[in-house]
C-alpha cells in the first residue's frame, strides 16, 4: 500500500485507525494471494502449499491474538474477526486457517507458552483442535474417548474422534478426552491434552482417515483414531475433569 488508511466520516467509532489499517491490510491480501489460489485450488480439491502459509505468517495473521512478548500483535478478538472477515471474502477455508495459529485456545503453563507461542506466531508451530465425536458433536458433554492413567504416570488414550482439520499438517493437536465419569452432571470428568508431533505424518497409535468433503478445501479433514495412544503426564492441559470448560471457551474465538 503506498498510503496508510483512515477512518472514513461515516466510519463506526469502534473502526479504529489501527483496524482500518488491518482490515485493508487484509481485504489486499485476500484479493491479490487468496482469491487466485482459490480458483486454482478449489475446483481439483488442492490443499495450500507451503509458500501460501509462510505468507499468512509474514503477514502476521497466526500471531494476532499472541502477545508481544511472544513476539504476536498482541491485539484481540475484534482484530482476529475482521482478518478472518475479509480472509473469508476470497475463501472460507483461509478464514479458518487462522485458527491453526493464535493458540487454537489451549490452556498452556507457562513453560509452554515460552516454548511454543514464538514459533505459533511466525507459523513454525501450527494446530488442531479434536474436539467432535459422532455422538459429541454439539453435546460436549457426551464425549467417550477415553484417557487412562498410566504406570509411568503418563496417560493412555483409547477412542475415536471426528472432523478434525489440518490434523495431519499440525505440529500439535489440543485433544478432549473422558477422564473420569459423572452420570448427573456428564460435562464433568472431560480434560485436554496436548499432542505434539511431527507435521505430516500420525504418530504411533493414533491414526487417520480422511473425511469426503463437499467443500472446505484447501486442507483434509480427518476423523481420528487412537489405540493405546500414549502422552506424558505434562500432556494435561489445564485441570483435570475441567476441560470441558476449556473447550467452551476456546469455541467462543472460533464460533466468532
Amino acid at each position: 500500500m503506498t498510503h496508510k488508511p483512515r477512518p472514513r466520516p461515516n466510519t463506526p467509532h469502534f473502526m479504529t485507525e489501527e483496524r482500518v489499517e488491518i482490515q485493508a491490510l487484509a481485504r489486499e491480501f485476500a484479493h491479490d494471494v487468496v482469491l487466485p489460489l482459490a480458483n486454482e485450488l478449489d475446483p481439483v480439491e488442492g490443499q495450500f502449499p507451503d509458500w501460501f502459509i509462510k505468507q499468512m505468517a509474514d503477514m502476521g495473521f497466526f500471531g494476532i491474538l499472541i502477545p508481544e512478548e511472544y513476539g504476536g500483535l498482541g491485539l484481540g478478538v475484534f482484530e482476529y474477526c475482521l482478518v478472518a472477515e475479509e480472509l473469508s471474502r476470497a475463501w472460507m477455508s483461509v478464514g479458518g486457517v487462522l485458527a491453526r495459529g493464535n493458540g487454537m485456545g489451549g490452556n498452556f503453563s507457562p513453560e509452554q507458552e515460552a516454548r511454543m507461542l514464538p514459533k505459533v506466531a511466525t507459523g513454525e508451530y501450527l494446530g488442531a483442535y479434536s474436539l467432535s465425536e459422532a455422538e459429541a458433536g454439539s453435546d460436549v458433554a457426551n464425549i467417550r474417548c477415553k484417557a487412562t492413567r498410566a504406570e509411568d504416570g503418563g496417560w493412555v488414550i483409547n477412542g475415536t474422534k471426528m472432523w478434525c482439520t489440518f490434523a495431519d499438517q499440525a505440529d500439535y493437536i489440543i485433544l478432549f478426552a473422558r477422564t473420569s465419569t459423572d452420570e448427573d452432571k456428564r460435562h464433568r470428568g472431560i480434560s485436554a491434552f496436548l499432542v505434539e508431533k511431527n507435521r505430516g505424518e500420525f504418530p504411533e497409535g493414533m491414526s487417520g482417515t480422511a473425511v469426503k468433503k463437499i467443500g472446505y478445501f484447501g486442507w483434509k479433514t480427518w476423523d481420528l483414531n487412537f489405540d493405546d495412544f500414549h502422552l506424558p503426564a505434562d500432556a494435561l492441559l489445564g485441570e483435570e475433569d475441567r476441560g470441558f470448560y476449556q473447550a467452551v471457551s476456546g469455541l467462543e474465538v472460533g464460533r466468532a
